[in-house]
Formats: structure tokens, sequence, C-alpha cells
């Protein structure tokens, strides 16, 4: 896991495209071939949300809703994903009622590039 300023442009266009609302300064970079959705319900102030986007931050513009009441009948909740390349998933919500540091799931071909733009610029 590398961590990574928000405010490097080819991430900030992936922000924009998935959570413009971000502000924190820093996030996570992982390269996965997979993504486990977890905590996507409210509990004790924290919750996760997932959205994705092309890896140059271009977005279908659909969220879907994925939290449900009572959580233990949430069908997507312990849900493993394939994640594509040129895919990207970033995993924001709230933790203990603050905005948590948001996470970016890129597919380990796609890493390089990533990083060598982060360098680049």
């Amino acid at each position: 896991m590398i961590k990574a300023k928000a405010s490097e442009p080819s991430i900030k266009k992936i922000l924009k495209a998935t959570f413009p609302e971000y502000r924190k300064r820093d996030v996570f970079i992982k390269a996965t071939k997979t993504v486990t959705l977890h905590d996507l319900n409210w509990s004790g102030g924290s919750k996760s949300e997932y959205r994705a986007c092309s890896i140059d931050g271009h977005s279908n513009g659909r969220n879907i809703d994925m939290s449900f009441n009572p959580p233990w009948s949430n069908p997507y909740e312990g849900l493993t994903v394939p994640l594509p390349e040129n895919c990207v998933v970033v995993q924001a919500g709230y933790f203990c009622g603050k905005p948590r540091t948001a996470y970016l799931y890129v597919h380990p071909s796609n890493m390089p590039k990533l990083l060598l733009e982060k360098h680049l610029n």
C-alpha cells in the first residue's frame, strides 16, 4: 500500500469523479485484482462507501446505494468483486463520525502508470 497526495493531478481526477466532496490531503493506493466490500451500514459512527471510475478519472455518473436495513440482510456486505484493468474503486466514508482517508484500489497492471504519473507531475 502506498500513501499519496490527493492533490496530485491523476489522483485528483479520480477523486473528482468518485467523491468530489473529498477534502483530506492524503489517500492510500493498493494494487489488487479484487475488492471486498465491507462496513456498508452505519455502525458506531463508521460507514464505508465505494464508487468506481476509469483510471483516467471518467465516471459513468451512476452510484448504487449499498446500505440496507437491517445490515445482516445486506446482499453487498462481504461481497468480493473483480477489479478490471483500467478501473479504480475508491473507498471513502466515515470513521467514528469523521471523514475517513480514501483508499484507491487499482489493478496491478495500472499501478506503474499511476506511479509514473505521480513522479512526472
